[in-house]
């Protein structure tokens, strides 16, 4: 249960399934016990998305686990969960959700030096099947064309 800043925990399959557009980092809402549940690393967040809900927008499908020492219910571990933006930020990602059909998804989960939780957000488009294939694909014969190189 170390406050140390840095990443907790990395969203991996945003490589391979999400072309990103932009990152940025907000800050999250979270109860006192749900701190303590994040710093003991009982919590998942792959499935989880962005989404607007009035004028606020907020993290949905993170899943905190319950805290041994806090009594917990069902609904308050899959809770939706408000981000902390700027409200000039809040404007632009909407844009660009409305217009262009991008999708804010948390790359990564951190502390900041203040032993805040951080979530670092990305704003894109999920790959098709066939373009992720497409993009594996590409991948490796850019390795195979590297390893002939040397």
């Amino acid at each position: 249960m170390d406050n140390k800043p840095g990443v907790v925990v990395a969203n991996k399959r945003i490589q391979h399934n999400f072309k990103t557009f932009e990152r940025l980092e907000a800050g999250i809402e979270l109860r006192g016990w749900e701190v303590k549940a994040v710093r003991s690393r009982t919590f998942t967040f792959g499935d989880s998305y962005c989404r607007f809900y009035g004028r606020e927008l907020y993290l949905v499908q993170m899943s905190v686990g319950p805290y041994a020492f806090a009594h917990t219910t069902d609904e308050e571990i899959k809770r939706r969960r408000r981000l902390l933006v700027h409200r000039r930020e809040l404007i632009r990602i909407a844009s660009l959700i409305s217009q262009q059909g991008l999708t804010v998804v948390p790359a990564s989960l951190s502390f900041s030096e203040g032993g805040f939780v951080k979530v670092d957000l990305a704003v894109g488009k999920f790959l098709a099947t066939k373009g992720s294939r497409e993009t594996s694909e590409r991948r490796r014969v850019e390795r195979e064309i590297r390893g002939y190189v040397r």
